[in-house]
């Protein structure tokens, strides 16, 4: 934390512990209505993967763990601002309420790191899904997964090394002689977020831009997935109030409540954007009267031709509608698709697994078993 020196304070009005100015009841409400929503849609995306899909992977998980961290920034965030003093001027603040609100800051910093990480990690393993083995797309999904990973680790081991003893991070009296800068890591870390925001959203565009899918469902699935660029704008305002905060203001309790209207944001909104694709599942289950069947039949090659594939597929059980007993797939297995409406594709251009198809109540498709993944009786 830096030190405001002597000139600046004495600019600084008498202090109100009585009745400060306060910010208003902003912060409480941009917690208030943005965690419930993304409670909502979390709780909405395992309705799809249990009762439809029927079966809940690590991608699941991983986003659990993402929204439970994202409701610890807004329990902090509430006590803070309710408490200590998040939305009043730093000359109003008690001593008292200083060391508790640093105490805070320190566990919001955290659990946003760890929020933002895990909802990441779990978009980009459901990537993976639709990613053929060997191919770039897989190869920078890992890419991505492994910076992510990685720098958020180093940032958590700065955020709780850069003062030696930890405790003189809320004791400001010490700060400035037991504590590193704190500005250049959080400034380097959100600018890292960025990026990795950015690599997120972007990734699956090529693909998705290059499926063989009619136009109108080429561009929903990319507007669908471009709820991502949210994401983006969320974490570039954080990383600007952070900057402002930590370098440009010594009135932090104050200036900083913009900021953490950012945080809130960005880090609920990594969970919104990550669950939103699978409700497009959900729609359709509704939109088939909860059915979750898909036709097949055999083709002289061996391999098979789909009548109809809904995204409802439980558990990648495919009814046989023509010929033959009932043909299970390997949860997570991928298929190259040979050909759609008598149409052939070519090697890169058609890979889908069961969970991801989007075919129309007429599509025909000729699939193959692909990537070591075997599909049997």
């Amino acid at each position: 934390m830096r030190l405001p020196p002597p000139e600046v304070r004495a600019s600084w009005p008498p202090a109100n512990h009585e009745n400060p100015e306060t910010r208003g009841p902003a912060l409480l409400i941009v917690q208030l209505i943005i965690l419930p929503i993304a409670l909502i849609v979390l709780v909405l995306r395992f309705y799809v993967r249990i009762s439809i899909m029927g079966k809940v992977e690590a991608d699941d998980w991983f986003m659990v763990a993402a929204a439970l961290c994202g409701a610890g920034v807004t329990v902090c965030v509430i006590l803070a601002s309710s408490l200590y003093g998040w939305s009043i001027h730093i000359w109003d603040l008690r001593y008292e309420d200083m060391v508790a609100n640093r105490k805070v800051s320190m566990a919001v910093q955290a659990l946003s790191l760890f929020t933002t990480s895990f909802a990441k990690i779990s978009i980009l393993l459901s990537y993976l899904r639709l990613a053929p083995r060997g191919s770039w797309f897989r190869k920078l999904t890992h890419a991505t997964m492994a910076f992510i990973a990685l720098f958020n680790s180093a940032f958590i081991v700065v955020l709780f090394a850069q003062c030696r003893p930890t405790s003189s991070y809320w004791n400001i009296l010490r700060s400035k002689q037991d504590c590193l800068p704190e500005g250049p890591p959080l400034i380097t870390q959100a600018s890292m977020t960025v990026v990795a925001d950015f690599l997120v959203w972007v990734l699956p565009l090529p693909t998705l831009y290059k499926a063989r899918l009619p136009l109108s469902q080429r561009i929903a699935l990319i507007v669908l997935f471009s709820f991502g660029g949210i994401v983006v704008i969320g974490a570039i305002m954080r990383l600007y109030w952070i900057w402002y905060v930590v370098e440009r203001t010594y009135d932090i309790t104050w200036e900083g409540f913009d900021l953490w209207i950012w945080t809130a944001v960005e880090v609920h909104l990594g969970v919104i954007c990550g669950c939103v694709p699978w409700l497009k599942s959900l729609v359709k289950f509704w939109k088939n009267g909860g059915s979750t069947a898909a036709g097949y039949s055999h083709n002289q090659n061996g391999s098979r031709s789909l009548a109809k594939m809904t995204a409802g597929s439980k558990g990648g059980k495919l009814n046989v509608e023509e010929d033959g007993p009932d043909f299970r797939c390997d949860q997570g297995a991928v298929f190259r698709m040979v050909s759609v409406n008598g149409k052939h594709l070519e090697a890169n251009d058609g890979y889908t697994d069961l969970d991801s198809f989007d075919g129309s109540s007429t599509a025909r498709l000729e699939v193959g078993t692909e990537q070591g993944q075997h599909a049997g009786k």
